[in-house]
């Protein structure tokens, strides 16, 4: 299926231009689409994963099963994410990932997307990019859990999210859809279900969004950046040297 629409495209052009001809050998790179059910996992911890998955729809989760049965979620996985970035350069993966909804992704092997890299070095910059952009979400994410309260965790999730989804046009300007449930935000944020639920109950009473099943209304967008000392993560795009 030609990358027309796919999200990836939207975050690399907001990296870097991006020719027809060099989509047509990202394209090329791509082994074809794949779909994997949903609650079905795609990478399990202490295997070998030596592929790039880039997400076209669909929602998944990196996870961590600890020998006592306690589960601890890493990350949430959107459309224009990129599963196996980082496990596959690593000799064993060092986590899972499963799907929360049906997923539908273009796959090419860590083999091939280097010999992308080596002949069009901009695409090796654009992961280097987005591997930053991970870094920065997963620092926020020990902040969650270190330091910021209940409420301000729940909050700080919600802005993460609807970032995500609107810099790859899945998300109005204040409206999008929450693709997870309560427990999996509970496991994302450390909490317990009916905590998240009571914070969720608050956020409403402040008049600072509004929930339809998971449909999110951001009411008051200044107020949720302060309660939950949100910094937007811009970034700044890959300087591309002047054409001799």
């Amino acid at each position: 299926m030609p990358l027309d629409g796919h999200p990836i495209v939207a975050k690399l052009s907001r990296l870097m231009p991006v020719s027809a001809s060099e989509l047509a050998r990202l394209d090329r790179t791509f082994e074809g689409e794949r779909l994997i059910r949903k609650r079905r996992d795609l990478v399990v911890d202490g295997f070998e994963y030596k592929t790039l998955c880039f997400v076209r729809d669909g929602y998944a989760m990196r996870y961590k099963l600890l020998r006592n049965g306690k589960r601890q979620i890493l990350n949430v996985i959107l459309p224009g994410d990129v599963v196996g970035l980082p496990v596959s350069f690593f000799d064993r993966s060092i986590y899972s990932v499963i799907a929360l909804s049906d997923l539908r992704f273009d796959v090419c092997s860590i083999e091939s997307y280097v010999q992308l890299c080596l002949d069009q070095p901009q695409f090796g910059l654009a992961l280097s990019w987005l591997a930053v952009q991970e870094a920065a979400i997963y620092a926020e994410h020990i902040v969650d859990i270190g330091r910021r309260t209940p409420i301000e965790r729940l909050a700080h999730f919600i802005l993460e999210i609807h970032s995500r989804l609107e810099a790859v046009g899945r998300a109005e300007r204040t409206r999008f859809h929450l693709p997870f449930s309560q427990e999996v935000i509970a496991d994302v944020l450390g909490l317990s279900v009916p905590h998240v639920n009571r914070v969720i109950q608050q956020l409403r009473i402040d008049g600072l969004i509004e929930t339809r099943a998971r449909a999110i209304e951001l009411l008051d967008v200044p107020a949720l950046h302060a309660l939950a000392h949100y910094q937007p993560m811009v970034l700044a795009q890959i300087p591309m040297p002047a054409k001799v």
